[in-house]
């Protein structure tokens, strides 16, 4: 099916501010399976066969022209097949435990639903499983000190990657994500309706579920909205 990214970035002066916007149409079933990682392949290790010695032998009668006996040849050695053990399975991230919503998290899972409430839009749930995932990207770019959509080792969408892998189902998605040396939850939501494409998210009315993530070094601040249908 056909997909569509958005995406756009505003920096403004002190505090330093970043926002960036995703969405995917169209681009998992409803009810989506994980796809299974495959089999690691069997590798057989093969003995080398030993070689059948010929062996010369005089005849017992003196002769003008010795006679030359070869011997058969020794039987070779069997042939054993050892499977490798399996190739151990590629690491996967850890999701982040279930938690209710509240903290930081609550405060803009609130003022996005009276954003939608203003706007005549109908409120969002919240959803623990989008939660998770937004945590994960929050920290996992504050970690590694980064700001895409995309994670930097794949090349491709963090977000769609983390939906797929734990079995999350959607058709329809979107991301904003935001960082901010202010924590302020009310100052990041001001800057994502103040942006067209973050708005756009904020107000979708094909959206029902919402999970949000943030995480924080002392020196700034990871906001990431992870929405779906």
């Amino acid at each position: 099916m056909p997909r569509s990214v958005t995406k756009a970035a505003l920096i403004t002066g002190l505090p330093l501010v970043a926002i960036t916007t995703a969405t995917i149409l169209g681009s998992q079933p409803r009810h989506h399976a994980p796809t299974k990682p495959p089999k690691a392949a069997t590798v057989a290790f093969v003995r080398p066969q030993r070689l059948g010695a010929i062996r010369f032998r005089l005849a017992a009668t003196p002769s003008p022209t010795p006679t030359v006996v070869a011997a058969a040849p020794a039987t070779p050695a069997p042939v054993a097949v050892r499977p490798a053990p399996p190739a151990p399975a590629p690491p996967r991230p850890p999701a982040p435990p279930i938690s209710a919503v509240g903290g930081a998290a609550g405060v803009e899972f609130s003022l996005v639903n009276q954003d939608r409430a203003a706007n005549g839009a109908a409120a969002l749930a919240w959803s623990s499983s989008l939660a998770r995932v937004a945590q994960y990207r929050a920290q996992d770019m504050l970690n590694r000190n980064y700001f895409s959509h995309y994670d930097p080792a794949t090349g491709q969408l963090a977000f769609v990657q983390l939906l797929h892998l734990w079995g999350i189902p959607y058709s329809t998605a979107g991301e904003n994500i935001a960082w901010s040396t202010n924590p302020s939850m009310a100052g990041i939501n001001t800057m994502f309706m103040n942006s067209p494409e973050h708005r756009a998210n904020i107000l979708n009315g094909g959206y029902h579920r919402l999970g949000v993530g943030v995480a924080s070094n002392g020196a700034k601040t990871m906001v990431v909205e992870v929405f779906s249908n």
